[in-house]
C-alpha cells in the first residue's frame, strides 16, 4: 500500500464508507500510535502525526486474520469506545477538527464534509467571513473559525475558537450549529455573539431565539433534552457557561438594545414620549421595545401618571428617570428587571 492509498483509506473511514474489514485494519493501525490524544494537536502538527502513523505502519506486518480473531474476543462496548476514539484521531488528521484539553474531546458531529476551511484572525481588527448559505461572521482578533465550503442539506455546522458575532440566514429546514469547546449553540436564523472568557463561555443574543446546551456525546438532542442540558435565550439576554462545574447562568446583556419590530409596526412604537400616561403603559412600551420583562413590586404604582420624553435615553437611563419620579429603584434579577419600593401617586 502506498501513501496515497493509505490516505484514501483513512478518508473512507472518516466518510463512513469503509468496510468492516477495513475498519478492523484501521483499528489495528490506531493501536500503533503511542497515545495520540494525550496532548493537543495543533494544525501545524497534523502532517507530522500522520507521518508517524504511516511510518509505524511500514514497520509492522498487518495480519488481517489475527486482527479479526482478536477483535471477536472484545466485548461490544469495546467497539463503541474504540471506534469513537479512532474517529476523533482520524478526523483530526484529515480535516483538522480536533480540540482536546485532557478532559474532553469535541469532534465534528458529521463526517460528510470534504472541503474544510480554517479561517484565523491574527490581526488587531475584526474580519468578515461569509459562509456558503449567506450567513456572515465577524471574527474577532486572535480567534479562529472552521467551516465547510458547502453545508449539508439538513444542517449547517461550524467550529469556533475565541470570539465571533454571527448573522445567520434564516432557514427552518437547516438549523445552524456553532461548536465552541464543550458548548453547542443552535439557531434557525438570528444574530448573536459568542466569546470565551478565561474558563467560561458567553453567548449573547441580539435577535431571534438561541438554544445553548452542553455538547457531551449528544449531537441530536430533542427539545426536552436541550432544556435539561442548557437554556434558551432571547434578544438582550445572555448565558454564561462555567466549564469547571458545568453550570449555566442567564442574565441581561450589558447594553440592551431595541429589538427590531415587524415591518408593519407603527413608528410610534419606537418613541417614548408620555403625557400623564399610566406607569403600567410606560413599562409595557419598554418591555415591547426591548423584549425584557419588567416586574413592578408595588402594584399601587400601576395607575400613577408619568410625563416625560425618554426616547433618547438607553434602557437603564430610562428606568432611572422613571424610578426617580416615583422614588423607587430597580434591580436586575437574571433576565428580568424588578422595580422596587416607590411611593404611590401624589
Amino acid at each position: 500500500m502506498d501513501r496515497i492509498a493509505f490516505h484514501n483509506l483513512l478518508k473512507k473511514y472518516v466518510d463512513g464508507t469503509s468496510s468492516d474489514e477495513e475498519q478492523r485494519i484501521i483499528d489495528h493501525w490506531y493501536s500503533l500510535l503511542d497515545n495520540p490524544s494525550s496532548r493537543s494537536i495543533a494544525d501545524s502538527e497534523l502532517s507530522e502525526v500522520e507521518s508517524r502513523l504511516w511510518n509505524n505502519i511500514q514497520n509492522e506486518t498487518i495480519n488481517v486474520s489475527l486482527i479479526n480473531d482478536a477483535l471477536q474476543k472484545r466485548p461490544p462496548v469495546y467497539y463503541v469506545l474504540k471506534y469513537a476514539s479512532i474517529a476523533a484521531v482520524l478526523t483530526a488528521l484529515l480535516v483538522g477538527f480536533y480540540f482536546y484539553d485532557g478532559r474532553r474531546q469535541t469532534t465534528a458531529p458529521d463526517r460528510n464534509y470534504t472541503d474544510i476551511i480554517n479561517q484565523s484572525n491574527k490581526g488587531a481588527k475584526c474580519i468578515q467571513v461569509k459562509l456558503d448559505d449567506g450567513s456572515e461572521v465577524l471574527l474577532y482578533p486572535q480567534s479562529k473559525i472552521s467551516y465547510p465550503k458547502h453545508f449539508l442539506k439538513n444542517k449547517r455546522e461550524v467550529f469556533l475558537e475565541g470570539e465571533a458575532f454571527f448573522e445567520v440566514t434564516k432557514n427552518l429546514n437547516r438549523p445552524f450549529f456553532v461548536y465552541n469547546n464543550n458548548l453547542v449553540t443552535e439557531v434557525l436564523g438570528t444574530s448573536f455573539n459568542i466569546k470565551i472568557i478565561n474558563n467560561k463561555i458567553e453567548v449573547a443574543v441580539k435577535t431571534g431565539r438561541v438554544a445553548v446546551f452542553e455538547n457531551g456525546q449528544q449531537f441530536n438532542l430533542n427539545a426536552n433534552d436541550k432544556i435539561q442540558n442548557g437554556v434558551i435565550i432571547t434578544p438582550n439576554q445572555k448565558v454564561t457557561y462555567y466549564e469547571e462545574n458545568k453550570h449555566f447562568v442567564t442574565a441581561l446583556v450589558d447594553t440592551p438594545m431595541p429589538v427590531a419590530q415587524p415591518t408593519d409596526a407603527k413608528q410610534e412604537d419606537a418613541k417614548f414620549v408620555f403625557d400623564d400616561s399610566p406607569l403600567s403603559d410606560v413599562l409595557k412600551s419598554i418591555e415591547k421595545t426591548y423584549q425584557i420583562e419588567i416586574v413592578l413590586e408595588n402594584e399601587n404604582l400601576n395607575n400613577c401618571p408619568f410625563t416625560g420624553d425618554i426616547t433618547k435615553q438607553d434602557l437603564f437611563k430610562k428606568l432611572s428617570v422613571i424610578c426617580q419620579a416615583f422614588q423607587a429603584s430597580y434591580e436586575i434579577e437574571g433576565t428580568k428587571i424588578l422595580i422596587k419600593n416607590g411611593n404611590g401617586c401624589n
